[in-house]
């Protein structure tokens, strides 16, 4: 069979109908974004950048941006780390392996919905799991009301976000230490390395592409936060777990102010991009060379 040109542009035809329609609606969020629309349809009034300096000049816009912030430092750092340690010890296993690997995946297959329900009602200060085995220890929870603590929620609901994901990051570093040759462990061990030497001087080196994957869709997850927050939270107490999802989604449904919506829609795929694109690129780069 004579392979045509023609064949491969009619193979590529459904993925780049739907990257065109992908990337048309990245136009038409932004050019909604510079008009005045409030209500269920569109009025295309035209307002220029007013939503942009409305947004930039809110306190609370700014409170949010820090909680996405402080998502990604405390989130991606221990998810990545503590993945990649716990695929290293699994990848000495043999049959047991499988068994652990399951058992830290399970969580990805649940909804955010069933997540975040299942933290908030551990996290219950009067009959949530946690308390109850804080004080079967004789530990004084009075004052412990974790999502209910403005200095604190956020962290525990990154502690849900933690839990759930940081077996996507053990399946990722697994198969690329699989892919290791095992030469390079067996000089070391020859050398008298020690396991935590080999760890982090050999294995975790040559993995960059898993910490390329793993901290990329980590970073992704972070970024559109919002199913966490509007399940345990609901922003709360007062705007102290709000992030930038659940913000837009407040002001475009809740407030009908589409016009603002799409302008923190468009903030926050701005902000993606700035967040994962030069990583990546630096991340491909630096892999290739090595």
């Amino acid at each position: 069979m004579v392979f045509k040109k023609s064949y491969g542009f009619a193979y590529l035809t459904p993925v780049l109908v739907l990257t065109g329609i992908l990337y048309l609606m990245i136009v038409w969020n932004l050019v909604a974004s510079l008009t005045v629309w409030n209500g269920i349809l569109p009025t295309w009034k035209w307002a220029g950048f007013a939503n942009y300096l409305n947004l930039f000049s809110l306190e609370r816009f700014w409170d949010n941006l820090r909680h996405n912030v402080i998502w990604l430092v405390v989130f991606i750092v221990p998810t990545t780390f503590l993945g990649f340690v716990l695929a290293d010890f699994f990848s000495a296993m043999k049959r047991t392996e499988v068994v652990f690997r399951q058992i830290f995946l399970y969580p990805m297959a649940l909804s955010y919905i069933v997540t975040g329900t299942l933290w908030a009602w551990m996290y219950d200060p009067s009959s949530g799991l946690v308390n109850s085995l804080l004080a079967a220890f004789h530990v004084d929870v009075a004052r412990l009301g974790w999502i209910a603590d403005p200095n604190i929620a956020i962290y525990c609901m990154i502690v849900a976000g933690f839990w759930q994901y940081v077996g996507f990051a053990v399946v990722v570093y697994l198969g690329a230490i699989r892919g290791l040759p095992t030469e390079m462990f067996e000089a070391a061990r020859l050398d008298g390395a020690s396991r935590v030497r080999v760890m982090f001087g050999i294995t975790f080196p040559n993995v960059g592409h898993g910490t390329l994957i793993t901290t990329t869709m980590l970073a992704i997850f972070t970024v559109k936060t919002f199913d966490l927050v509007y399940i345990m939270t609901g922003g709360g107490p007062g705007d102290h777990t709000e992030v930038l999802p659940f913000l837009m989604y407040q002001v475009a449904y809740s407030q009908r102010d589409f016009g603002m919506g799409t302008a923190i829609s468009t903030v926050i795929l701005l902000f993606a991009a700035i967040m994962v694109i030069p990583y990546s690129n630096w991340a491909i780069k630096k892999w290739v060379r090595e």
